[in-house]
């Protein structure tokens, strides 16, 4: 009995400990998912997220312990618009193009780039009216363009035209929000476009047969990059290393299940998958720090400078606009930045 009764007592002691094991961690548990990294992102719906769009449907974001917000409101636009929001502080991190990182660098400082994370070379097009007598890219002289104000397509249209040898007095530029042009273009408020998908694809089904679409492969490397300011990424250095974590994993998916990466962009982008499918090959879904970011800032700088699009007369020192830390703790053979 005596033996017994010590049975007992030492049984529940040792339950007492495994309770107590438990409900330990438990609370652990529990403050984990207290101490998970919140944070608010602008995601510009365009096939060039693609990695983002993928890391945050696939739960890539929350797994690397990240509550994230998206914020939908900056879903449709340019990334400048976006880039305004984040610098106002509507959100923690965003996606922006090189050219409204430029616009931008005039005014401010208190931002950097923590890595590039797609890049195309035949990303912004012209979507002409053939009844407008645009069969061809140089019927484009004369002709009335519309365009982003200070955005990729703006400085695509720049290039394009020089190209063509047409002078940009040779014809009527005017500047449009992304979404509205489309319906101006049907509406024959323009005899063409420079836009980039979904515009391109929407612009061409509002015309029917009656459009033309020009491409030009290799004219521009249009690269969209992760962006934060500069307090966001001193106070929270862990959660920008989870972010580019989590979308070095949406990379390595997209490689592995290219099929299933172009179904999810497309059904959040509401792009038919053939259209996606078609665009898929000249998307470079990369994470990196490329020089050649550096030297294509420079030029758009130079550019919006002759051009007069800014007050500013001097080009900024663009290595002072990009976070090398974060990418360098993660992978660091993705840094080709000289410095």
């Amino acid at each position: 009995m005596k033996k017994h009764r010590v049975f007992l007592i030492w049984t529940g002691a040792v339950l007492g400990v495994v309770a107590l094991g438990f409900g330990g961690y438990g609370w652990l548990g529990q403050k984990q998912v207290t101490a998970r990294d919140k944070i608010t992102i602008a995601i510009p719906g365009e096939p060039l997220n693609a990695l983002l769009i993928i890391a945050k449907e696939r739960d890539l974001l929350s797994r690397q312990g990240l509550d994230v917000t998206v914020k939908d409101e900056f879903s449709s636009g340019t990334g400048a618009r976006a880039l305004e929001g984040m610098l106002a502080g509507d959100v923690d991190v965003t996606t922006s193009a090189d050219t409204a990182i430029v616009f931008k660098s005039f005014a401010r400082q208190d931002f950097r780039i923590v890595a590039s994370h797609g890049s195309s070379d035949n990303d912004p097009r012209i979507v002409a009216r053939k009844d407008r007598g645009i069969t061809k890219l140089s019927d484009l002289r004369g002709k009335r363009i519309g365009t982003p104000k200070g955005t990729t397509m703006h400085f695509f249209l720049h290039v394009l035209l020089v190209k063509n040898g047409i002078s940009e007095k040779d014809v009527l530029i005017s500047h449009k929000n992304l979404e509205e042009l489309p319906s101006a273009l049907a509406n024959a408020e323009f005899d063409a476009l420079s836009v980039r998908e979904p515009y391109v694809s929407e612009a061409t089904k509002l015309l029917g047969g009656n459009a033309v679409v020009f491409a030009e492969t290799g004219l521009y490397v249009k690269t969209l990059n992760v962006v934060a300011r500069n307090s966001f990424i001193k106070e929270r250095p862990e959660a920008i290393r989870k972010l580019l974590r989590a979308l070095i994993q949406a990379e390595e998916f997209t490689r592995k299940e290219r099929n299933q990466a172009m179904k999810i962009v497309s059904g959040k982008l509401k792009l038919a998958e053939s259209d996606i499918a078609a665009l898929w090959p000249d998307l470079n879904l990369r994470i990196s720090l490329d020089q050649r970011l550096l030297l294509s800032l420079e030029d758009q700088a130079r550019w919006a400078i002759k051009n007069k699009l800014t007050e500013a007369t001097q080009v900024p020192n663009y290595l002072n606009f990009i976070y090398l830390d974060g990418l360098k703790a993660v992978r660091p053979e993705g840094v080709k930045i000289i410095h």
